[in-house]
């Protein structure tokens, strides 16, 4: 019961809009996922096919995830960008998606990953590899609090034991 309690949640904050914050005097950045569900149809741009692909071999993950604009780019179809960046870009991307027993559940072994282990993104046929630095562990309030300016690539799940809790894996980047 508390699985689906906690995917029903997930599912609710991560298709509602989302917002990145930054901060200018911290040392954070929140990214808000508001609790209630919009209305407001997605619009679907050209930028539709436009895609990269998670990749992350020890647990034999690969997904592709969309620009933030497209109508794929949500948790109920797949890996959703919660931030608007690119691999080639200097920013932080945050990838959000189920951790359950569902057919879309693709960050459901997220939890066998530990410190240096690889991720890699494919974004326009060139590689970007990244190496997991820390896993955090947050109460789940509708945000999530990481260092600023210190990771590349950040992984965001429901934890599986404990449905108040939000598993937060960060990731920097290696070339």
């Amino acid at each position: 019961m508390k699985r689906k309690i906690c995917l029903g949640i997930l599912f609710i904050l991560c298709s509602s809009f989302l917002f990145l914050k930054k901060e200018i005097n911290t040392s954070t950045i929140e990214t808000s996922l508001p609790f209630q569900i919009s209305n407001i149809p997605r619009i679907t741009t050209s930028n539709e096919s436009e895609e990269a692909i998670l990749e992350i071999e020890k647990i034999y993950l690969r997904q592709p995830y969309y620009s933030k604009d497209s109508s794929l780019n949500t948790v109920d179809k797949g890996i959703e960008q919660l931030s608007n960046c690119k691999p080639n870009e200097s920013c932080t991307i945050v990838l959000a998606a189920h951790s359950g027993t569902s057919k879309i559940s693709y960050f459901k072994n997220l939890d066998q990953l530990s410190k240096n282990d690889q991720a890699t993104i494919i974004y326009k046929e060139k590689k970007y590899s990244y190496r997991l630095a820390e896993i955090l562990y947050q109460e789940k309030t509708g945000f999530i609090t990481i260092p600023k300016n210190t990771y590349d690539l950040v992984l965001t799940t429901c934890n599986k034991e404990n449905d108040t809790i939000q598993n937060i894996y960060l990731f920097v980047k290696t070339k």
